[in-house]
């Protein structure tokens, strides 16, 4: 995409369809793998009007994104859910959107697997206790994980009753944000050695997500764990690519609003904050922008409008000088930005554009005080 953003007002976020479309097909490489886009990278309703012919349906982690996703998708395509937080009250109306549920726990699993209508496919979500990722802020398989059945506990309760009786399929997730799919082969390997008693037994398996595809040198890795599945068990495998399909179609496009001196150094304000991409605050990491140049003469303190004295993205370096009204384009912002981004100051959200394969900006969403006020009650309807 051509980083010229004169048709827009910013602060925007930006999607680029064709970038989304080609990832899409790039999955059509891994044969014999259903592919479901899990809602919780980026929800937003055009982007996955755009997806539901290339998938085989979409995973969701709560009430909502069910029904989101099954306004979406019609009858066209399935629904997966898993989440910690089943509510009795919620139940009923999930099973009757979702045509798969994983239940987190075995107590889950007693309390609710029998009140779900009957088409629904029920799973449980297993931990393989096979750690990979090292920030346990973002690692399923930490110790004392609050994700998924351990195997151990799956394999005694197996010994010791007939409950699972009713089990058709189990889902893992077990990485964040990983190119190397030599990790999912090892837990493929690992649940193959563990519990192949149950692999026999059910009819599908979910991988989940936590992989960079895109990024990947090893996609053999990831046919080869597909293949075992299917090869020696006949399972129907799903997997669900989410930020490595969405992130780096998205921008986040911001004007400078202000330029001073702060103790030697140059500030830029712009008309976006961190709170318009909260992992940049959480992670802590410098964003990538676009016009940055890493030879530049001009250094600039690149911060945001909020009254966070921490709401800071970082030092770049430009060829030309910025001025009142220059746009900054922050990269690889299509996951974790929309779904995060809030209000705080009464700052507007941004703006949301598709990039569309006919190359036109179009508007697709703005923000304004009736989305502020409404948040805080001041409605005509509002509770008394």
């Amino acid at each position: 995409m051509l980083l010229q953003f004169d048709e827009i007002i910013t602060p925007a976020f930006i999607y680029d369809e064709m970038a989304i479309l080609q990832k899409l097909c790039d999955l059509q490489q891994i044969q014999q793998c259903n592919i479901l886009y899990p809602l919780k990278p980026c929800e937003f309703a055009d982007i996955l009007r755009l997806m539901t012919p290339f998938t085989s349906g979409f995973s969701v982690s709560s009430l909502y994104e069910a029904t989101l996703a099954k306004e979406m998708l019609k009858n066209d395509g399935v629904i997966h859910l898993t989440t910690p937080g089943l509510r009795p009250d919620e139940i009923g109306e999930i099973s009757e959107l979702c045509d798969f549920i994983s239940f987190n726990s075995l107590s889950q699993w007693k309390m609710y697997q029998h009140k779900l209508s009957s088409p629904v496919k029920r799973g449980l979500r297993i931990n393989p206790q096979l750690s990979f990722v090292e920030d346990d802020r973002y690692n399923p398989c930490r110790k004392h994980s609050k994700l998924g059945v351990p195997l151990r506990d799956l394999r005694e309760e197996l010994n010791n009753s007939t409950l699972l009786k009713n089990l058709s399929g189990l889902l893992l997730h077990t990485n964040c944000e990983s190119s190397d799919f030599n990790d999912l082969l090892e837990t493929v390997k690992l649940i193959d050695t563990c519990i192949p008693d149950v692999l026999k037994e059910i009819n599908w398996l979910n991988l989940g997500g936590g992989y960079l595809f895109d990024a990947s040198n090893n996609v053999e890795a990831l046919i080869e764990a597909i293949s075992l599945l299917k090869s020696k068990y006949e399972l129907d495998v799903y997997f669900e690519p989410g930020k490595g399909i969405v992130g780096d179609a998205g921008y986040i496009v911001a004007s400078v609003i202000d330029l001073f001196k702060s103790d030697n150094r140059t500030i830029a304000i712009l008309d976006t904050t961190v709170n318009h991409m909260p992992e940049v605050f959480e992670y802590q990491y410098k964003p990538d922008v676009a016009e940055e140049s890493d030879n530049g003469k001009y250094k600039y303190i690149l911060a945001g409008s909020s009254c966070l004295a921490g709401d800071l993205f970082g030092e770049y370096r430009f060829d030309q000088p910025l001025e009142i009204g220059a746009q900054i384009t922050f990269l690889n912002m299509g996951a974790y930005t929309l779904v995060k981004a809030n209000m705080f100051n009464g700052i507007n959200l941004p703006s949301i554009y598709a990039y569309t394969l006919a190359g036109k900006f179009r508007l697709k969403k703005s923000f304004g005080y009736p989305d502020f006020k409404a948040r805080y009650g001041v409605e005509h309807n509002a509770c008394k």
